[in-house]
């Protein structure tokens, strides 16, 4: 995690701040200079609560947060000049950074729905090397290939890849339902171990874990490449109650996320969710130490019910 004086380049940016790194690995660093809704501070904070039940999640990946920055902090002595001119220093959250997935799954995607006479300009740009697959297994496009390719802007920056196009990609369904359980487990743990609704949190699929741990690293192999899930963007999640209070805010923050969940609808990778979600619910609170912890087994079951 040791810094350089090499220049930092803008990677990202969301409602909550822009994210900065030297290069595809090592350190990213999040600055507060989003819209003023939007607390950095809480995003740390669910951070490392999240990153302190690790050990439960086994499917998915949580970037190292290493620590969080004010405007005073000595860092900025030695690194504010590897901002462009005129940044001033602001709260900060240093952490890992998650790896782009591979130059090949980002040309085949750029070749399947990128604008033709657009190609070259994507696969050339250093912006368009950031690439983040978000993946979306609630939602499939309304439009074609050939209408979207009328419209003459696009982006591998954190692109949603809805689950249509998954289908037409070729990743098999063994897979698109290992990423549906990947994201039902880090649900349960939010919610039954950390006791947090997972409001507004990220998926991604990205290049695997570069960081030696030893902890097991769910991966696929398929048309987009080695690659592993990855969870991200925690300012909008909030505590939750333990009791159906609780659960109906889960439910509100499962509809108003993006379309990242499986949606209700009987299929394979809804019924792959359901059972993971419930079957990681039940080892959560079956390994709760408080007192009257039992009473919370009909949540989860109430949670999956409430979805529709």
């Amino acid at each position: 995690m040791s810094d350089t004086k090499t220049p930092l380049r803008r990677i990202g940016a969301g409602f909550c701040g822009t994210v900065w790194a030297a290069g595809h690995h090592g350190p990213a660093f999040k600055r507060e200079d989003g819209g003023p809704d939007r607390s950095l501070l809480n995003d740390y904070n669910m951070h490392q609560h999240l990153q302190d039940h690790k050990s439960s999640m086994t499917q998915i990946q949580i970037p190292i947060c290493y620590k969080f920055l004010t405007p005073s902090s000595e860092w900025w002595h030695g690194n504010l000049d590897r901002f462009p001119r005129g940044y001033q220093p602001c709260s900060m959250i240093h952490a890992q950074r998650i790896p782009p997935i591979s130059e090949n799954a980002r040309r085949l995607i750029a070749e399947r729905y990128c604008p033709p006479q657009l190609i070259s300009e994507i696969m050339d740009s250093d912006t368009n090397r950031d690439c983040l697959i978000r993946p979306y297994l609630g939602r499939r496009r309304r439009h074609t290939t050939q209408r979207a390719s009328r419209f003459q802007a696009f982006s591998l920056r954190n692109y949603p890849l809805h689950v249509d196009q998954m289908e037409e990609l070729g990743i098999p369904e063994r897979d698109i339902t290992g990423y549906a359980r990947s994201m039902a487990e880090a649900l349960a743990v939010m919610h039954w171990g950390a006791e947090v609704d997972g409001n507004d949190v990220e998926f991604v699929l990205a290049a695997p874990n570069d960081i030696n741990t030893r902890e097991p690293q769910t991966q696929w192999s398929n048309i987009l490449g080695r690659h592993s899930m990855w969870i991200l963007d925690f300012d909008l999640v909030r505590t939750m109650d333990m009791d159906e209070q609780g659960v109906q805010q889960a439910v509100k923050a499962f509809w108003k996320n993006d379309p990242f969940f499986p949606r209700p609808d009987g299929s394979n990778m809804w019924k792959a969710f359901r059972e993971q979600y419930l079957q990681t619910s039940k080892k959560c609170i079956e390994n709760r130490t408080v007192a009257g912890y039992g009473d919370l087994h009909g949540l989860p079951d109430l949670f999956i019910d409430s979805l529709g």
